[in-house]
C-alpha cells in the first residue's frame, strides 16, 4: 500500500498544470453537435470554457463545466492541455492566420458526432491538419441518428469526409448490417502495441455501446488501419464490426469511435436528456481510459528540428509528360526527393485538369524510395498531371509536377449487331486495363443468331461472349438471320402446284400453294403432311414453326351433258351416254311434236341451230323450247239460224272448242249487220265451258249474226260464225208490229235506264226520218237521223251527249220526226 505521500507524489506525476500546458485540443461545434437531446460540448461558454481551466484541480469535479462531454474536457486539463470549443462564426481552418482558432494551432482535434456535412474545404483542412502530425478523434453515432433531419447522419457524413478511405475506415450506415447495436464489448485488441488499450491513462478492457455503429477497415488502402475493439464473437484482427479503430495519416493518428454513449458524462445543459458512459465501466476498464489514450496516442508529436527552414527538392520523372496510360493499367511513378535533414514522408496526388487542382490523392505517408507503382484510375483524360510533395521533419515541404499533360483512356471494344437481333452493350464500350467484358447476343423473335465475329473472326453463334484480361481494341459483330422452315411440295400427273419443290418460308409466315389440274383434268386429292386436305384447288400454311409436305394429285374429267326440253316434243343426245370424256363430239337434236314447232335453246348455248353439233370441254346444260303453232278447233252449236230473240230475253249460245295445248280462253261476238260485222262483244274472256246464256240486246235486227272465237295460250284462235241469222225484236214496242207499216214510237226499253236505251220506231213508208233525246227544258242533247226503209227500226242511245259526256239523271223525252208526223216518249235516266 502506497504512503499518503508516495500518493501525492503519484498525483503530482500525473497531473500538469494548465499553466505550464504544451499541448492544445479543440472541440468542434460547428456541426449542429447539440442537435436534437445532444449536448456533445465540454462547456456552455465557448471558445474559451467558463470558469478558467487556471482553476482545475487534480480533484476538480467534471461538472466545472457544463456539458455532456465536460468531463473530457476537464480531464484533459488536468493532464496539461489547453482545450477550447470551436465556434461556428470561426470556422475549421487550417494555416489561415487570420483565424485564431485555426487548426494549426492545436495538436489535437475532437469532432463528437457531427450532424452537418464538411465542405470540401474543411474536409481538406481537416486532412492537412492530419497529415502535417496533428491528431484526430471522431465520434459517430448509430445509424439513422439524423438529429437536425438535414438527410445526413453522423455515419455518413463521416464517410463523405474520408470518401476516399484514406484513413482506411469506413462507417457501417443505414442499409448495412450492424450499425445499431446495443452490448459491451471485452473484445478488445490484445497486441500490447495497441496504445488505444494499453495506454497511460489505464488499459481498458471493453467498451459500452448504446445504439451504435460498426466500422469496416481498408488496409489494402491504408496499411496502418487497426481495430482496438470488435463486437462480442468477431475474431480478433477482422476487417468488419470493430467499434473503435485508429489509423496513421502523413505524420498525423486518427482515432473513430462508433457511439456517442461513452463520452456522454451524463450531464448537460438544461432541456437535454443524456445518459452516464465515461464512467460506465468501472476502474481500468471505464469508457473514458479509451478516449484518454486515443487523445495521448493521436496529439501530435512531430520533432521540429530547430533552424531547418528549408523545403526538400523534388523532381517528377514519370510521368512528365506525353505518356498515354490505360485506365487499371500498373506504371511507376518516379521521383526525386532531397532534403538537408531527411524527407521524412512523401505525399502523391493527381490533377485531372492541367495542373490546377490536385485534389486525386493516390498515397500519403510513403517512404522517399523515389518510385511507387500506381493503379491507374478508371478516369480518363488528356490533361492529367501528377504531383509529388515531400515533407521533412520540421514540416517543411516540396513538391513538383509533371512538366506537361499526360493521358489516361481505355481500350475499346466495338459492339454491333444487324437486323433482327440486338447485342448487350452496343456501340462503342471503353474498358480498363485488365478487366472483363461480356456481351449478351439475342435474336429476336422468329430470328437466330448466324454468325458472332470477334476481331473479324467467327467464334461461332453464342448467345453472349466475354473478353478478359482486356489490354487491347476489339470488335464484335453479330449477324442474325429467320428462321425458315422447308415446305416440298409436288404435283402427280394431270396438274401443277405452284410454287413447287422446296420452298423456304419465314418462321411463323404463311405460304400459299395454288393447285392447278390440266385441261380436262381435276384436283383428286391433296395430302397435307399425309393426311387428305380434300379436292382443293388452293392450300395455305399459317404461322409456319416446322417442316410439312404438299403433294396434289389429279384425274381425267368425265362430263355430263344434261338435255331438257319445254313445250311438246323430243330432244336426243348422239351417242347418248351418262357422261362424257373430255373433247367428245355429240349431236343434240330437238324434234316437236305435231302442231309444235322448235322455238330455240337456254342453257349453256344461244344457238337457235338445230340439231347441235358440240365438242364436250365442260359438263353443260340445254334446254329446247317448242312452242304450239296449231290454232284451237272451234263449232258454233246454237243458234243454228233463223230463231227470233227478244230484246232483253236469255239466249243460249253453245259451241265446242278443242286444242293441242288446251282452250285458254273464248270470245263472243254479235253483229246486227251481217256475218261481216262491224261487231260488238258479248262476253270476252270466258272459260271453255262449252255454253253461255246471252240477255239479248238491241238494236232489233233481222240479220244478227253469232261469232265465238277460241284462243289457246300460245295466241293462237280460231272463229266459228253463224252462217243463218237471227232476229232481234223489241217485244215492248208499243204500236209497231211485226210488218206493220206505220209511224209509230215505242217506249224506250229500259225505262228507267242507267246505260244503254233501246229507241225502237216504224214507218209506214221510205224516207227521212230523225230521232232525238231532248232534256227536260227541251234541248236537244243527242239525235241519229236519216233515210229509212217502211217498216220497224230501232237505235240504240249510248247515254252520252253530242259532246260525248255522260247524260245526268234527269227527265228526257224522245221524239220521232218524219215529214210533218211527231211522235213522243218519255225516258227517265238514272246515275
Amino acid at each position: 500500500m502506497l504512503k499518503p505521500l508516495a500518493l501525492a507524489l503519484l498525483a503530482l506525476a500525473l497531473f500538469v498544470a494548465p499553466a505550464s500546458a504544451q499541448k492544445k485540443a479543440l472541440f468542434d461545434n460547428t456541426k449542429a453537435e447539440q442537435a436534437g437531446n445532444a449536448d456533445w460540448i465540454i462547456d456552455d461558454t465557448f471558445p474559451v470554457p467558463s470558469p478558467a481551466q487556471s482553476g482545475i484541480t487534480p480533484t476538480s469535479p467534471e461538472s466545472y463545466w457544463t456539458g455532456g462531454i465536460s468531463a473530457f474536457g476537464v480531464a484533459l486539463v488536468k493532464r496539461g492541455y489547453t482545450v477550447h470549443t470551436l465556434a461556428s462564426p470561426y470556422g475549421i481552418t487550417y494555416q489561415n492566420a487570420g483565424n485564431q482558432y485555426d487548426l494549426s494551432n492545436y495538436d489535437l482535434f475532437v469532432i463528437p458526432e457531427p450532424n452537418i456535412r464538411f465542405s470540401s474545404a474543411e474536409s481538406l483542412a481537416i486532412f492537412n491538419f492530419v497529415r502535417d502530425g496533428g491528431g484526430l478523434i471522431l465520434i459517430v453515432d448509430h445509424g439513422q441518428s439524423d438529429r437536425n433531419n438535414d438527410g445526413y447522419d453522423s455515419p455518413q457524413i463521416a464517410n463523405l469526409l474520408d470518401a476516399q478511405k484514406l484513413w482506411g475506415i469506413r462507417s457501417q450506415v443505414m442499409g448495412e448490417t450492424n450499425t445499431n447495436i446495443v452490448q459491451t464489448s471485452t473484445n478488445v485488441n490484445t497486441s500490447p502495441s495497441d496504445s488505444i488499450i494499453t495506454g497511460p491513462w489505464g488499459n481498458a478492457t471493453g467498451i459500452a455501446f448504446h445504439n451504435g455503429t460498426t466500422f469496416t477497415l481498408f488496409p489494402a488502402i491504408n496499411s496502418t488501419v487497426t481495430g482496438d475493439v470488435w463486437m462480442t464473437g468477431t475474431a480478433q484482427g477482422s476487417l468488419s464490426n470493430a467499434m473503435v479503430a485508429h489509423s496513421v495519416y502523413g505524420n498525423g493518428r486518427v482515432v473513430y469511435v462508433g457511439d456517442s454513449s461513452p463520452v456522454d458524462d451524463g450531464t448537460a445543459t438544461p432541456g437535454n436528456t443524456v445518459y452516464t458512459g465515461w464512467t460506465e465501466l468501472a476502474g481500468a476498464k471505464a469508457d473514458s481510459a479509451i478516449f484518454l489514450n486515443a487523445a495521448q496516442w493521436a496529439t501530435r508529436r512531430g520533432v521540429v528540428v530547430p533552424g531547418d527552414v528549408t523545403a526538400p527538392a523534388v523532381t517528377v520523372t514519370s510521368p512528365n509528360g506525353g505518356e498515354a496510360w490505360k485506365a487499371g493499367s500498373t506504371h511507376a511513378i518516379t521521383w526525386t526527393a532531397t532534403d538537408a535533414v531527411g524527407v521524412v514522408a512523401v505525399d502523391i496526388a493527381y490533377s485531372s485538369d492541367g495542373g490546377v487542382n490536385f485534389t486525386n490523392t493516390i498515397a500519403t505517408g510513403l517512404a522517399n524510395t523515389g518510385t511507387y507503382n500506381w493503379a491507374v484510375p478508371n478516369a480518363p483524360g488528356t490533361s492529367l498531371r501528377v504531383r509529388v510533395t515531400a515533407r521533412d521533419a520540421a514540416f517543411n515541404s516540396g513538391q513538383d509536377a509533371s512538366d506537361a499533360n499526360f493521358t489516361i483512356d481505355r481500350w475499346s471494344i466495338v459492339a454491333s449487331a444487324g437486323a433482327g437481333g440486338t447485342i448487350t452493350p452496343s456501340g462503342t464500350i471503353l474498358q480498363a486495363e485488365g478487366s472483363s467484358r461480356t456481351f449478351t447476343i439475342a435474336p429476336s423473335t422468329n430470328y437466330a443468331i448466324s454468325s458472332v465475329l470477334v476481331d473479324g473472326a467467327s467464334v461461332g453463334t453464342p448467345t453472349s461472349y466475354t473478353f478478359s484480361a482486356i489490354n487491347a481494341n476489339h470488335t464484335i459483330a453479330a449477324s442474325f438471320a429467320p428462321i425458315t422452315w422447308t415446305i416440298t411440295a409436288s404435283a402427280g400427273a394431270l396438274g401443277t402446284i405452284a410454287p413447287s419443290g422446296a420452298v423456304p418460308v419465314n418462321q411463323t409466315a404463311s405460304q400459299s400453294f395454288a393447285i392447278t389440274p390440266q385441261m380436262g383434268a381435276h384436283v383428286a386429292d391433296v395430302l397435307v403432311d399425309g393426311v387428305s386436305a380434300g379436292a382443293v384447288t388452293g392450300y395455305t400454311f399459317t404461322n409456319v414453326t416446322a417442316a410439312h409436305t404438299i403433294a396434289a394429285s389429279f384425274a381425267a374429267d368425265q362430263l355430263a351433258l344434261t338435255v331438257s326440253h319445254t313445250g311438246t316434243g323430243s330432244v336426243a343426245k348422239s351417242p347418248d351416254l351418262a357422261s362424257y370424256a373430255y373433247g367428245s363430239a355429240v349431236t343434240v337434236t330437238a324434234t316437236p311434236a305435231t302442231g309444235w314447232a322448235f322455238d330455240g335453246w337456254t342453257g349453256d348455248t344461244t344457238t337457235a341451230g338445230n340439231p347441235l353439233a358440240l365438242t364436250v370441254v365442260a359438263a353443260r346444260s340445254f334446254v329446247a323450247h317448242f312452242v304450239d303453232v296449231a290454232p284451237p278447233a272451234v263449232l258454233l252449236a246454237l243458234p243454228t239460224g233463223g230463231e227470233i230473240w227478244d230484246v232483253g230475253s236469255p239466249a243460249l249460245i253453245q259451241w265446242t272448242a278443242t286444242d293441242n295445248a288446251g282452250v285458254d280462253s273464248v270470245d263472243i261476238d254479235f253483229s246486227s249487220s251481217g256475218p261481216t260485222g262491224p261487231w260488238y262483244g258479248v262476253a270476252h274472256g270466258l272459260a271453255n265451258t262449252g255454253s253461255y246464256s246471252w240477255t239479248v240486246q238491241p238494236p232489233m235486227t233481222q240479220e244478227g249474226f253469232v261469232r265465238v272465237t277460241a284462243r289457246d295460250a300460245a295466241g293462237n284462235a280460231a272463229s266459228d260464225t253463224l252462217l243463218t241469222p237471227v232476229t232481234v225484236r223489241d217485244p215492248s214496242t208499243n204500236g209497231v208490229e211485226d210488218g206493220a207499216l206505220v209511224f209509230a214510237l215505242a217506249r224506250p226499253m229500259p225505262n228507267p235506264s242507267t246505260g244503254f236505251a233501246l229507241l225502237s220506231f216504224s214507218l209506214p213508208q221510205s224516207g227521212p226520218a230523225r230521232v232525238e233525246v231532248l232534256d227536260a227544258s227541251g234541248r236537244r242533247v243527242a239525235h241519229t237521223e236519216g233515210e229509212f226503209a217502211a217498216g220497224r227500226h230501232g237505235w240504240r242511245w249510248d247515254g252520252r251527249l253530242a259532246d260525248g259526256s255522260r247524260a245526268r239523271a234527269g227527265l228526257y223525252f224522245v221524239r220521232l220526226t218524219s215529214g210533218t208526223l211527231t211522235r213522243t216518249q218519255r225516258l227517265v235516266r238514272l246515275d
